[in-house]
């Protein structure tokens, strides 16, 4: 018998299409912020999961996200080797849609298109279809459009996970310290607004 966590939400993709307007900024970080934990987990034991996207990623609660489904999930040393284009199109890092090999800054892309699904509440591209067009648009630096009020910091992070060059998109640990960051600057702020309002308030 395997006794598992029950994953009471579904999938990330299911919590976005259900309860996004219920979201804040506060559980939409905390839940990029564990999805971050996880992939440096990954990282840290030196694996690639070569098929990172919200349906692969379970929620708990509003807050707390888990990755799971490690059936491509390779070591580094393992996966140099290896040919062919797994995974879903539209998380699909430009440099291994060109037929180069994955590695943990392929996975670092897949989650910059994460973040932009966790901002906007909608799949990736989801308006146009999922075949060689977009795969080539993509390699073009084609990336999914934001049509919302996003905080600064937060997109300039997914911009740098959506680099086109791996070398310039972040490492997950790098993810994880700046995620925490946000959390905490996101809590002053608030802190701040309500300390504005008691001073108005006893004036």
């Amino acid at each position: 018998m395997i006794v598992m966590q029950y994953a009471k939400q579904g999938s990330l993709r299911k919590l976005l299409d259900n309860k996004y307007n219920d979201l804040s900024w506060k559980y939409k970080i905390h839940n990029l912020y564990y999805i971050a934990k996880g992939l440096a987990a990954i990282h840290k034991a030196n694996l690639v999961h070569k098929d990172f996207h919200s349906g692969n990623i379970v929620n708990e609660n509003m807050y707390s996200s888990y990755i799971t489904d490690f059936g491509l999930c390779r070591p580094v040393s393992q996966d140099s080797s290896s040919k062919g284009i797994f995974g879903v199109l539209p998380y699909i890092a430009p440099e291994v849609l060109y037929e180069e090999k994955y590695t943990m800054k392929s996975d670092i892309y897949s989650f910059g298109i994460i973040m932009s699904e966790v901002f906007t509440g909608y799949p990736p591209y989801h308006d146009i279809p999922h075949d060689f067009s977009l795969a080539t648009q993509i390699c073009l630096g084609h990336r999914p459009e934001i049509r919302c009020e996003v905080p600064q910091s937060l997109l300039d992070l997914m911009n740098k996970c959506l680099d086109a060059e791996p070398q310039n998109r972040p490492t997950a640990g790098a993810l994880v310290d700046m995620l925490k960051k946000q959390h905490y600057t996101n809590k002053l702020k608030k802190l701040k607004t309500w300390t504005k309002i008691f001073q108005y308030m006893i004036k």
